[in-house]
């Protein structure tokens, strides 16, 4: 008799097991399936909000919007790359300024490949990140650091330029000091000098050589 009633508990609790097993699986369904729905419901209100500030947004001059990123006026464009994905623009406050969805790191890495490969060309150009890293300023915009809808702001700046900015939540704006030409003409007066003392000195020991022949000769 005991033996019949302890087999009656196990398969109770086993059936238990069974319906709590199940029933566990259906709301872990139902579950899986309302966060489903609700993820749709959160992208599909985010691409509202999107058009919506897209629709809103004025940009008259996509120059002036990237300085003003960083508080310099634009005065005009310089070079542009595509690999690594750079915009050179030059301010009226005596500053290069560099766009590029790269981080500092990033930027310099590529830009340095790229450099080793021209070395004798860049001798004649400026380098992009000019030639003095410790004066070079960075700045990061992003979606954290202004607001949750700057990607489209980069989007849009990017489409007025033709430049290919979809997708981007971030740019880094990296500010250079322009090297002016008194930074040039201390070195370049220098070797001038140097060179004219040489033939100067050539030129007199010639001089002395040819005196000294000739007085052999007339003597």
């Amino acid at each position: 008799m005991i033996d019949f009633f302890a087999s009656i508990t196990i398969a109770l609790i086993v059936v238990m097991t069974v319906v709590i097993f199940l029933s566990n699986q259906r709301q872990a369904h139902i579950m899986k399936q309302m966060r489903f729905v609700l993820e749709d419901w959160y992208q599909s209100q985010m691409r509202d909000r999107r058009e919506a500030y897209r629709k809103e947004i004025f940009m008259p001059d996509a120059l002036q919007w990237l300085g003003s990123q960083v508080n310099l006026k634009i005065v005009d464009q310089g070079r542009r790359f595509e690999n690594p994905p750079a915009l050179e623009l030059i301010a009226g406050e005596g500053v290069r300024l560099v766009v590029s969805p790269l981080s500092n790191r990033e930027l310099r890495a590529a830009v340095r490949k790229i450099e080793s490969k021209t070395r004798k060309v860049s001798k004649l150009v400026e380098p992009l990140l000019g030639s003095q890293p410790a004066k070079v300023q960075v700045v990061e915009r992003s979606n954290a650091t202004v607001h949750e809808w700057f990607e489209v702001e980069i989007e849009t700046a990017g489409k007025m330029l033709g430049l290919n900015w979809m997708g981007l939540k971030a740019l880094y704006f990296y500010m250079i000091p322009v090297q002016t030409n008194e930074e040039h003409i201390p070195l370049i007066s220098f070797d001038l000098e140097n060179l004219k003392l040489q033939i100067r000195s050539v030129f007199t020991t010639a001089l002395n050589w040819v005196k000294q022949r000739f007085a052999k000769a007339s003597g």
